[in-house]
């Protein structure tokens, strides 16, 4: 069991390992060259270290190394000594107990793994203590103080690095390379479903973020939803994080999309077709969680749990202004919702369709703090007049990073909630579609 607040020691020092740190500060006493960028690039924060002493004397090997100055034990003992931190830093005696710590430097990724560690426990413990006298204390809205504590919890976790060397990049190109030219029709994405929409963006691909805005009530919850359900129906596990639908809602709307049957007029005789659709739906891995108005931080650790339980491989947020950010005004809380949306995709290495109402203007709702980070852009537009059943639509590719831009055309079969090809509904072809020309669609 978890001890409360009241049950935890007093007196209890904060965890951390005197003997890692030195073995830290000895291997970039052996190797400094070597050692210290790697130190440099992995505990970036001085106060990684508990011990001061420890602090100081790493703070002044960085000092010297951006000075370009050697370092030994001899050097920085005199560069301590002309600062005058050298005896407070346990003099010369304490300089050759640090040089002593470790035979070699070969284990100086272990060393630097533990002091992290411990570092990462003690602002665990800060933030936490922090949050709980800010409780006994708070006196405004709960939710908004729940958004604080959860935003600074999220703050501990550190930023991932990985280098890759250029051999094994020019090697893994190549074969992306080789496998366009074997089969130059193949998508280098994730499949859309839409033939058109994947010929013009290659399909979705892992770490982008794509934007796909309309005006109210013009489908653009009805196009990602296919999307993300054409790609559970292939077994590719899939995450549809709802502010605007229920759960069940979308289901039911799924069901009957992949059916072909109008829910306003369901008969006896749509049955068989719907269980079917209903069965295969069972045991797609699509994951719907409902999100209205939760702080984007929270989708960010759902979709993580997501990804560590069911490795899902893409999302879909429906929609942005439906969720809560942080900031002054509107952009600013806009900008904060866009950029933790695109953290998700970045972090988990996957695309995320990311929906936006247009303004009157035709314009995404705060345009600017969306565009600094969708990597396409999507916007559904009517073509005609209205229709309330079958409604030519024009999707247009105004951003692609792998992709080409331009204007599709499609249709939306309001109906059952999806959207095909232009040319699967013209004419006589739309008898193509069982059950739509039966229904008098």
């Amino acid at each position: 069991m978890i001890p409360s607040v009241s049950q935890t020691k007093p007196g209890r020092l904060p965890p951390h390992s005197p003997e890692a740190e030195a073995g830290v500060l000895g291997c970039v006493l052996l190797a400094p060259n070597e050692c210290l960028d790697e130190c440099i690039e992995k505990m970036p924060d001085v106060e990684a270290f508990y011990d001061l002493r420890h602090r100081e004397i790493f703070e002044t090997m960085v000092a010297m190394r951006n000075l370009r100055q050697p370092i030994d034990v001899i050097t920085l003992q005199q560069w301590m000594r002309d600062s005058g931190t050298l005896e407070e830093c346990g003099g010369v005696a304490y300089f050759a107990q640090v040089q002593d710590a470790v035979p070699s430097a070969a284990n100086i990724s272990y060393y630097l793994s533990i002091v992290e560690e411990k570092y990462l426990l003690r602002k665990i413990i800060q933030t936490c203590t922090n949050a709980v006298a800010r409780i006994y204390e708070y006196e405004g809205d709960v939710l908004q103080l729940l958004d604080t504590v959860e935003r600074d919890i999220l703050k501990i976790r550190p930023q991932q690095t990985s280098t890759s060397d250029m051999k094994a990049l020019v090697a893994e190109a190549i074969a992306k390379i080789e496998q366009k030219i074997s089969a130059p029709h193949a998508l280098t994405g994730l499949s859309t479903g839409l033939t058109d929409l994947d010929w013009m963006t290659d399909g979705l691909h892992k770490g982008e973020m794509v934007t796909v805005a309309a005006l109210p009530s013009r489908g653009k919850s009805a196009l990602a939803t296919n999307i993300a359900v054409h790609s559970a129906l292939r077994g590719i596990p899939s995450a549809i994080f709802t502010a605007e639908m229920r759960p069940a809602q979308l289901v039911v709307r799924s069901i009957c999309s992949e059916s072909h049957v109008n829910f306003r007029r369901v008969v006896e005789a749509d049955v068989p077709q719907m269980v079917a659709s209903a069965e295969k739906l069972s045991i797609a891995p699509l994951y719907i969680i409902q999100v209205n108005r939760w702080p984007v931080g929270q989708v960010m650790a759902a979709a993580r749990r997501l990804h560590q339980k069911f490795h899902i491989q893409m999302g879909v947020v429906d929609y942005i202004q439906l969720l809560n950010g942080t900031g002054d005004n509107q952009e600013q809380q806009t900008s904060s919702i866009s950029k933790g949306i695109k953290a998700i995709c970045m972090e988990l290495d996957i695309p995320v369709l990311a929906l936006s109402q247009l303004n009157k203007e035709g314009e995404t709702k705060y345009a600017r703090a969306i565009a600094e980070d969708t990597d396409g852009l999507w916007k559904i537009e009517n073509v005609g007049e209205w229709q309330d059943e079958i409604q030519p639509v024009n999707l247009l590719v105004e951003k692609c990073r792998d992709g080409s831009t331009g204007k599709i055309n499609l249709t939306f079969l309001k109906t059952i909630t999806r959207f095909v090809n232009a040319a699967k509904v013209e004419g006589t072809d739309i008898s193509i579609i069982p059950g739509l020309k039966a229904r008098g669609l």
